[in-house]
């Protein structure tokens, strides 16, 4: 009988507990589902067919230190179709990352000056990235190679051009989200690419 009445409390405690992690596992699922339909309503405000409601949406949302929201809006927006919020995302975008790679591509027709400056950047460039003012757009860079050397660089709605002490370029963003251009380097020209999400 002691045993019994021993084992009561702890039957009553186990239940308790079970029951208690059912409400919270069913209130988290509830939050869950709140959460998703704010998202997706402020979401639908990028689609919205007012030009002026979809710029506020993604600046909003880009602003946002939810980084789940931020992460959506950067995917609608770098998706849009409307190249005003595509050139928001991208200006903000800049303002986040701290280096940008650009790749190059070796044309069949390269000279053997242009193979030796492919050769001597390995084939890419990292831009580091300084000074960045998103309400201007224009940003000081300077090379992994040169790093000492910093040269002014814009972002122009959906064209980025910039300078280091060997390499000038101007890139646009384009349907797959990457910054694709030329690059001069010490007078080699090169197609490059760089991923932006």
């Amino acid at each position: 009988m002691k045993k019994t009445l021993k084992t009561i409390p702890s039957i009553i405690a186990l239940t308790s507990l079970f029951l208690m992690g059912n409400a919270s596992a069913e209130s988290l699922a509830e939050q869950i589902k709140k959460r998703s339909a704010e998202m997706a309503a402020v979401k639908a405000l990028l689609n919205d067919p007012d030009q002026s409601t979809r710029l506020a949406a993604i600046d909003m949302m880009l602003k946002s230190s939810d980084t789940a929201m931020k992460e959506q809006a950067y995917s609608a927006g770098f998706n849009s179709a409307d190249d005003a919020v595509r050139a928001i995302a991208l200006r903000n975008k800049l303002n986040e990352v701290a280096s940008l790679t650009l790749y190059f591509t070796l044309a069949e027709a390269a000279t053997e000056n242009d193979k030796k400056t492919y050769q001597k950047f390995g084939g890419s460039l990292t831009l580091v990235m300084d000074k960045y003012n998103e309400k201007t757009a224009k940003f000081t860079a300077a090379s992994t190679k040169e790093p000492k050397y910093k040269k002014p660089g814009n972002v122009s709605g959906l064209t980025v051009s910039f300078g280091t002490y060997y390499c000038s370029g101007t890139l646009l963003l384009n349907e797959q989200s990457e910054l694709a251009g030329n690059v001069n380097c010490s007078g080699a020209m090169f197609k490059t690419k760089a991923s932006i999400i």
